[in-house]
């Protein structure tokens, strides 16, 4: 298997335990859904730098994040289920708010901190 396809299956299960991770959370204790976003920022932010520190592509930085942090909000179900928005709100903070604005955020500060890191600790 080649490193690419390793890493993207990587996103994607990180992805999928994230979702699940938001799940448990929306259930128990909706308020703490911030705390848990900047915890898997962290977490993604370190994974990535551990993952890419060896390679000079910055497409694998700043893609890793994206592809995990799109799966997790594609698979947040408790949003649909427990009815936290309304289905119009819904379908547009999960089609066009997170994958066009919010998600493409989260990867440009992973990979300009990512990079920060490689170049000045790692």
């Amino acid at each position: 298997m080649s490193i690419t396809g390793f890493n993207f299956g990587a996103a994607v299960c990180e992805g999928i335990v994230a979702s699940l991770i938001l799940g448990l959370i929306s259930k128990k204790r909706p308020e703490y859904r911030p705390f848990v976003y900047a915890a898997l920022l962290i977490c993604e932010l370190l994974s990535t730098v551990f993952r890419y520190s060896g390679y000079e592509n910055s497409t694998f930085f700043f893609a890793h994040p994206y592809i995990a942090f799109l799966i997790t909000d594609i698979s947040d179900y408790s949003t649909y289920v427990r009815g936290l928005r309304p289905i119009k709100e819904a379908v547009f903070e999960k089609l066009i708010l997170w994958p066009l604005i919010v998600i493409p955020i989260f990867s440009a500060f992973i990979t300009t901190t990512g990079w920060l890191i490689k170049l000045y600790v790692i």
